[in-house]
C-alpha cells in the first residue's frame, strides 16, 4: 500500500511531532519549529541541537522558507493525491475507470450512475493522473531552482570576502615596507586580526552553504520520492 508517510516525515518537526511551523536550520543542519527549538532551550542549561546536541545559539537560527513553502503545498495539495489500495471498486467489483473530481477519489462505471455520485464530474484514471503529475511537477521545479540560486550567491560572497581578503593584505604588506622598524610589531598584529576575520566570515560562509546543501539533499529526496510514486499505475497513484 502506498503512502504519503516517507514525504510527511520529512517534513515534520521532530520535537512536536507535527507538519513544520515557521522551520527554522540549525547551524548542523537539522530543522525545527522555531518556537520549538526556543522552548525546549528554555528547559536547557545550554542551547544544543535537540537531534545530535551540537552547540547552536539563537543568533544561529536560519529560517528555512524553502522548506516552509514545501509544507503550505503539502497541506494544500496532499487532498488531491489520495492513494487507492486497490484497482478493483469495494462495492461493485468492478475495475476502477474514472476520477471523481468533487469526492477525488477513483470509481468504476457502476459508482458514476449512483445517486452518491449524481451530478458529479469526472475524468478518465489516465486523464485526471497526468493532469496531477503536471500540476505536482510544475509545484517542485521552483524550489530546485531557488536553491541553486541561494547556493551560487553564497559561494559569490564567499569569494568576495576571499578577493578582498587578499587585496588588503597585499595593501598592508606593501604600506608597511616603506614604514621604519618600530613599526614591524603593528603590521604583524594587522594581518594576525585580518587572516582571523577572513577565516571567520568564509567559516560562516561554508557553515551556510553546507546548511542550504543539506536543505537541496533534502528537498531532492523528497522530489525523487514523489517522483517515484508518479510512475505506478494510475489506479494506485491516485
Amino acid at each position: 500500500k502506498c503512502s504519503t508517510g516517507e514525504l510527511e516525515d520529512d517534513i515534520t518537526c521532530s520535537v512536536c511531532q507535527e507538519l513544520f511551523k515557521d522551520p527554522v536550520t540549525l547551524t548542523c543542519g537539522h530543522n525545527f519549529c522555531c518556537e520549538c527549538v526556543c522552548e525546549y532551550w528554555k528547559e536547557k542549561t545550554s542551547q544544543s541541537c535537540p537531534s545530535c546536541s551540537a552547540d547552536s545559539v539563537t543568533s544561529d537560527l536560519i529560517t528555512n522558507q524553502t522548506l516552509r513553502n514545501i509544507v503550505e503545498i503539502y497541506k494544500k495539495e496532499g487532498k488531491k493525491f489520495k492513494v487507492q489500495s486497490e484497482s478493483i471498486c469495494n462495492e461493485h467489483e468492478e475495475k476502477l475507470k474514472l476520477y471523481c473530481l468533487e469526492d477525488q477519489e477513483a470509481i468504476c462505471i457502476i459508482c458514476q450512475i449512483s445517486r452518491k455520485h449524481e451530478n458529479h464530474k469526472f475524468l478518465p484514471i489516465e486523464e485526471a493522473a497526468q493532469e496531477f503529475k503536471e500540476e505536482l511537477n510544475n509545484s517542485l521545479k521552483p524550489f530546485e531552482e531557488k536553491i541553486a540560486e541561494l547556493i551560487e550567491k553564497y559561494r559569490g560572497n564567499l569569494m568576495n570576502i576571499h578577493d578582498k581578503a587578499e587585496k588588503t593584505e597585499k595593501q598592508i604588506k606593501e604600506d608597511f615596507v616603506k614604514l621604519h622598524q618600530f613599526l614591524y610589531e603593528e603590521e604583524k598584529n594587522l594581518l594576525t586580526d585580518l587572516k582571523q576575520e577572513k577565516e571567520e566570515k568564509e567559516q560562516k560562509m561554508r557553515a551556510m552553504e553546507e546548511s542550504i546543501v543539506q536543505d537541496q539533499t533534502s528537498v531532492s529526496k523528497m522530489i525523487k520520492d514523489i517522483q517515484q510514486k508518479m510512475d505506478v499505475e494510475d489506479q494506485i497513484f491516485l
